[in-house]
C-alpha cells in the first residue's frame, strides 16, 4: 500500500462545506428562535455559529500551513489499534455509567454529560495512540 499525503483539496472542500452548514444551521435556529441556553451560550444556534467559525479557522490554518503529512501503514495500524482500544473504553464507560445511574440517578444535564463523554473519548484515543506509538 502506497503512503498518502493529507490534507487533499477535496477533503478541504468537504470540511469547508460542513463548517458552512453548521453555521447556517445556527443562523436558522437563531432566526426561528429555537433552542435554549447551551454550554454557556445563549442558544444552541449561537453555539453552532461559534463552532462553525472555529472549524473554518482550523481548516484555513491547516491549508495555510501547507504541511504535507505522510500517512504510512505504520500510522494507519497504530490508528486502528487506538480506535479499537477507544471503542472498548466507550463500551466500558457507558456500562459503568449505567450501573452508577442504577444505584444513584445521574442528575447532570444531558449536554454537559455528553460533552464530558466526548472529552473522555478523545483523551482515551490520544493516550492510547501515544502509548502504542511509543511501544510499537
Amino acid at each position: 500500500m502506497k503512503a498518502k499525503t493529507y490534507p487533499t483539496k477535496k477533503q478541504a472542500v468537504w470540511k469547508y462545506s460542513f463548517a458552512i452548514i453548521v453555521i447556517l444551521a445556527g443562523i436558522i435556529l437563531n432566526f426561528l428562535e429555537k433552542g435554549k441556553e447551551f454550554l454557556g451560550f445563549h442558544s444552541v444556534g449561537n453555539w453552532l455559529i461559534y463552532i462553525g467559525i472555529v472549524m473554518l479557522a482550523i481548516i484555513t490554518l491547516q491549508l495555510i500551513r501547507n504541511k504535507k503529512r505522510l500517512v504510512d501503514e505504520r500510522s494507519q495500524f497504530i490508528g486502528m489499534k487506538a480506535a479499537r482500544i477507544t471503542y472498548v473504553a466507550i463500551i466500558l464507560m457507558l456500562f459503568i455509567t449505567m450501573i452508577i445511574d442504577g444505584i444513584k440517578p445521574i442528575t447532570t444535564a444531558y449536554s454537559h454529560f455528553m460533552s464530558t463523554l466526548i472529552c473522555a473519548i478523545t483523551l482515551v484515543y490520544f493516550i492510547s495512540y501515544k502509548i502504542i506509538e511509543k511501544y510499537n
